[in-house]
């Protein structure tokens, strides 16, 4: 005997996980096009052909349907990054040049996945960006990040008692690792937007590990 209420809640759940599909496609588009401040949940609703109510049945704010495309990103760098520690403490890397190699392609392959998530996810670090964002969602973005911070230290701070890398400021050595990358990526963008901007940046981060690989590696 066909369950036909169980029919209909399936179908009902796969309409509102679409719903939840479209919006998310279409606020990464017009937040990439316009930038956060700019952006409105009219402009949103428009580009999903959805109603305004609908956004804010799952997303009572613009901050937290922001939050909800960034922190899958930064969640993800910071897996990735856990999982880079516990190979390190197990021994997995026999050189300091693999491992800084490791630690940046964790951006980068993001990156090369989906640039316009990468460059909504750049949006935090603009200046007064994390001030015109409601305090929950400031918090939230500003803890992810510190995490993610925390455990490449913490790598760093392995590697360098395994002997891999110089014993140098590990809270410097993060700062200009990440800061490097991404305005790289920011500045290549603003060079070749209407190009396939991930192979002109590919040279450059190259030339950047290179460049760490040759300031930091012991072995």
């Amino acid at each position: 005997m066909i369950d036909v209420s169980s029919k209909i809640k399936d179908r009902k759940q796969k309409e509102q996980e679409q719903r939840l599909h479209d919006i998310l496609k279409a606020a990464k588009s017009v937040f990439y096009k316009k930038g956060f401040l700019k952006t409105t949940m009219d402009e949103i609703a428009y580009e999903a052909a959805v109603s305004k109510p609908t956004i804010y049945k799952f997303f009572p704010t613009k901050e937290d349907l922001y939050f909800s495309l960034v922190n899958p990103f930064l969640k993800e760098c910071l897996l990735d990054m856990e999982e880079i520690n516990m190979q390190l403490q197990l021994k997995m890397y026999g050189s300091g040049e693999n491992l800084v190699r490791s630690v940046i392609d964790v951006f980068f392959k993001r990156y090369k996945k989906d640039p316009d998530i990468f460059r909504i996810g750049q949006l935090f670090q603009q200046a007064g960006m994390l001030w015109v964002l409601d305090r929950k969602t400031e918090q939230q973005i500003r803890g992810k990040t510190r995490l993610l911070m925390q455990e490449m230290r913490s790598i760093f701070d392995t590697a360098v008692a395994m002997g891999l890398v110089r014993d140098i400021d590990r809270y410097m050595l993060v700062d200009i690792l990440i800061g490097s990358f991404f305005g790289i990526v920011q500045l290549e963008d603003s060079k070749a937007r209407e190009k396939d901007s991930a192979k002109m940046v590919e040279p450059v981060i190259e030339m950047t590990i290179e460049l760490f690989i040759n300031s930091v590696v012991l072995r």
